[in-house]
């Protein structure tokens, strides 16, 4: 079975919370935030990684809820700097399928940000 989530949004929504490390801190894991640091403009990157995160909820049927953080959705890159997602929380586990995959794309230009995550 194959499920679809995408997410898009106006990148102005992060340069305030770009500059709030405690905003950063709780949404964002140490790893994606060393991952922004690598660019001068890294705004776009941060909405980029947002709406990866929320389209894979999406795509799990579930959103965020009390048992689903943001930070237990982690937006990581290969050497190739392909994203994919990362997660410990072992409901998120439980509700990927054995041999299930995920596969995720980011995508953004000056004005919006857009990720798409399809379970396989």
């Amino acid at each position: 079975m194959k499920v679809v989530g995408i997410d898009i949004l106006e990148i102005d929504r992060f340069v305030e919370i770009e500059k709030d490390e405690t905003k950063m801190s709780k949404m964002f894991t140490e790893k994606e935030i060393e991952y922004f640091n690598k660019f001068q403009h890294k705004t776009s990157h941060i909405a980029g990684t947002f709406c990866a995160k929320e389209a894979f909820v999406k795509a799990l049927k579930t959103g965020f809820n009390k048992d689903i953080f943001i930070k237990d959705v982690e937006v990581l890159h290969n050497e190739k700097g392909v994203p994919y997602i990362n997660t410990q929380n072992e409901k998120v586990k439980n509700l990927l399928k054995e041999n299930e995959k995920v596969d995720i794309s980011i995508s953004h230009n000056n004005s919006t940000a857009t990720a798409i995550c399809i379970i396989f």
